[in-house]
């Protein structure tokens, strides 16, 4: 356990990490740390065996940049004549990525990115990216490419940087011409070798296809082998991405519409096939009346056989529909599909999950984490 002076609420996230120990053997370290708007900040690294903490790095908040855990109502009238505010709540928005033995961290509004070594807690790495890292609801802005390379979304563009030495090299700058990046997904080649969500990614699957970034009217394909960084760009229209998953030639959005009365939102994952260059399949959730943030997917996972969405409602299994010549041509492949069951909840707060075989690991900000099972 960590000290007894650190909130169990800080943590959001959290790895099992191989990685040779001080005695040069295979070791097992279990991470966990901060994610999104948090009071406070840090990780926490724990020796699988012997649960011993080896590692803890707490930035502790101010008074006057803590975030509430739960969302406020919008004070108009404040934001528009406190802008010390607004961007103090934004600068508490930390994000940590754990890849191998190494934990990159850094926070919105701020140009400054650390690496810190999970065995030992020692900060080996800083720099300073060009612009502001932006805030992103769902999505991290910091993401690891492999174990040598890191993506940051920074205000003005997506670059990629090589940190295999101790002066970080940007290699590639991907402009976005004014438009604010809503959600990001990189692929890791060097991700854990275990099952779930996050597993490791094999070059074959990502040659041509180094990770997605959304914006308001796009879906931008990376590939960093292009001067542009950007191999394919597909319009979007109609919908606001929270969250984005790519695998293989799948793209898969969570995202939401809000009908012509402005007052229902309907949240829906969509499927866009990169080599159909397009909308594959919607997989719609109930209408509903929550509140914006409740309602939000704020995670999206898909592959072969099942598409999932998470949201403070639940976790939404849908039947992936197959991409095969039986799909008569002329389909309308827009039409919704339809739920097979949902699980967890219906109160979750900022959740996330975790998928291997039949279980799902469900992962609600104001509660432990719970293990429920899918109907196959």
């Amino acid at each position: 356990m960590p000290p007894p002076e650190v909130s169990p609420n800080i943590w959001r996230d959290c790895w099992v990490i191989r990685a040779p120990g001080s005695d040069g053997c295979s070791g097992r370290f279990v991470v966990a740390a901060s994610a999104g708007n948090t009071m406070d900040s840090g990780f926490c690294s724990w020796d699988f065996y012997t649960k011993e903490v080896r590692a803890l790095q707490v930035d502790a908040g101010t008074p006057s940049s803590r975030v509430a855990l739960r969302p406020l109502p919008n004070n108009v009238v404040q934001r528009r004549n406190s802008t010390t505010t607004i961007v103090a709540a934004e600068a508490k928005q930390s994000w940590y990525r754990s890849c191998g033995p190494l934990i990159i961290s850094t926070a919105s509004s701020q140009k400054a990115v650390k690496v810190f070594d999970v065995r030992d807690g020692e900060q080996i790495m800083k720099w300073d990216v060009q612009k502001p890292v932006v805030a992103m609801d769902y999505c991290s802005p910091l993401q690891w490419r492999n174990r040598g390379k890191v993506v940051v979304a920074e205000a003005e563009s997506i670059s990629l940087w090589d940190v295999n030495s101790l002066t970080p090299q940007a290699l590639l700058s991907v402009p976005l011409g004014g438009r604010t990046v809503s959600a990001l997904h990189v692929t890791n080649t060097d991700a854990e070798l275990g099952g779930g969500v996050r597993k490791r990614v094999s070059s074959s699957d990502a040659e041509g296809n180094d990770g997605v970034f959304c914006t308001s009217d796009s879906i931008n394909v990376m590939d960093f082998r292009q001067p542009s960084g950007v191999g394919l760009r597909i319009s979007k229209l109609g919908v606001n991405v929270q969250s984005v998953f790519s695998r293989g030639d799948s793209v898969f959005l969570g995202c939401c519409s809000t009908s012509s009365m402005g007052k229902k939102q309907s949240s829906m994952l969509q499927q866009f096939s990169l080599r159909k260059q397009g909308l594959f399949t919607t997989y719609a959730l109930p209408e509903s009346n929550a509140h914006s943030h409740h309602a939000a997917i704020s995670q999206v996972w898909g592959n072969s056989d099942f598409a999932m969405g998470v949201s403070g409602q639940g976790l939404f299994v849908f039947d992936a529909v197959k991409d095969d010549a039986l799909r008569v041509l002329n389909m309308d492949y827009s039409n919704a599909q339809s739920f097979r069951e949902v699980i967890g909840p219906d109160d979750m707060y900022c959740p996330s999950f975790d998928y291997l075989g039949s279980r799902a690991l469900l992962i609600s900000r104001d509660r432990p984490a719970m293990w429920r099972y899918l109907i196959v």
